[in-house]
């Protein structure tokens, strides 16, 4: 079993005094070898940002990477329903919500496609019709993984009552960038599931911290970035870009 080693400290302090939640995260899945890590200048390749911690904020904790868009289980006791009364609330803004980006925590991201150098799309398309219909399908669909450089994004609930903090298995961060004449430029705007049938809300709960990772982009363009939450903005961070995304 292939681990990822993280080397920071978990708790510290910034200069204005609010305390900064950081934990060192370990990822200790059987299915994740240590793999090169490739980067992309793609923001769309991880459209949506999976949940891959929710707890107790700890110095280290060690998880099991998913890249599953759907149900997740580490969350099972934190999903609600949507109501109205619930769509009213995740509409209001959040009072003390903290979050906390470390770029130097390595962290990866696995991107699965089907492997078309062993199956024809003909060949894919008939056993998925063979799914669909309830049948076995005539042969395993082979895919190819590759694995991202990433890093993780904590969000800390620091209000003395419950908030609604994202949906499905996906926190809908927002990604600005400071552009040349020194504006900060939204990157990308909320992201949501294309079908929102069966999707519940995720609740974090007080003194709860809930995880996503990340990719460290790649592009010609070095600049600060932040990360939005309604009306939450996360530290700034080094990154680079390609200047194609400033051209909106």
């Amino acid at each position: 079993m292939k681990i990822f080693y993280v080397l920071f400290i978990a708790f510290s302090f910034v200069c204005r005094g609010q305390s900064e939640i950081k934990p060192s995260y370990i990822i200790s899945d059987k299915n994740i070898k240590l793999q090169k890590l490739e980067k992309t200048d793609d923001i769309l390749l991880f459209y949506l940002s999976t949940v891959q911690y929710l707890g107790k904020a700890q110095p280290l904790i060690e998880l099991n990477y998913t890249d599953d868009y759907g149900y997740n289980p580490i969350l099972k006791n934190n999903y609600e329903r949507p109501t109205d009364i619930m769509n009213r609330r995740y509409k209001d803004d959040y009072e003390n919500v903290r979050i906390f980006v470390d770029i130097n925590q390595t962290t990866p991201l696995s991107y699965t496609l089907t492997d078309y150098t062993k199956i024809t799309e003909e060949e894919f398309e008939a056993e998925l019709d063979r799914i669909d219909a309830g049948q076995k399908p005539t042969r395993e669909i082979p895919n190819v993984t590759t694995y991202y450089d990433g890093f993780p994004v904590t969000i800390y609930n620091k209000e003395n009552k419950d908030i609604i903090i994202g949906f499905g298995n996906h926190i809908p961060l927002e990604l600005e960038a400071l552009d040349k004449d020194n504006n900060w430029v939204k990157i990308y705007d909320y992201r949501r599931y294309t079908c929102g049938t069966g999707i519940q809300y995720i609740i974090l709960k007080p003194e709860q911290i809930i995880t996503v990772f990340q990719p460290r982009l790649n592009g010609n363009i070095k600049t600060l970035f932040r990360y939005r939450l309604k009306n939450v903005i996360s530290n700034e961070f080094e990154g680079n870009i390609d200047e194609k995304y400033f051209k909106n």
